[in-house]
């Protein structure tokens, strides 16, 4: 028996999903480097004065997003704050909104970083 017949006998083999469940884990993980969403870090510092202490919530959502684990709270708590922002409101808005990063935030909780 071949290598790909012995996976489609596993794969109708299991009834509960659990191998199609793995794989996609593993697909989530192996692809969460590639599709991690580029946040529009330049345009936000760009909108805020430079004195404006919000500044660092651009740099900790940037570093969340990158970071080897990423928190899915941590990254909706710093996005809440920035779109609190009029200044930069439209900006978070529009990038928060984009499907990929959707994707991004919803892979983060199916994988349970």
């Amino acid at each position: 028996m071949d290598d790909q017949a012995r996976r489609d006998g596993i794969n109708d083999a299991d009834a509960t999903g659990m191998v199609a469940g793995e794989e996609l884990i593993t697909e989530a993980q192996t692809l969460l480097p590639l599709l991690r969403p580029q946040l529009p870090s330049e345009d936000l510092h760009k909108a805020l004065p430079p004195e404006h202490g919000e500044h660092a919530t651009i740099d900790q959502l940037h570093g969340e997003i990158h970071s080897a684990q990423p928190n899915r709270d941590a990254i909706e708590s710093h996005v809440g704050r920035l779109r609190a922002l009029p200044e930069v409101e439209a900006i978070i808005a529009n990038w928060w909104d984009d499907p990929r990063v959707q994707r991004f935030v919803a892979n983060l909780n199916q994988i349970g970083l």
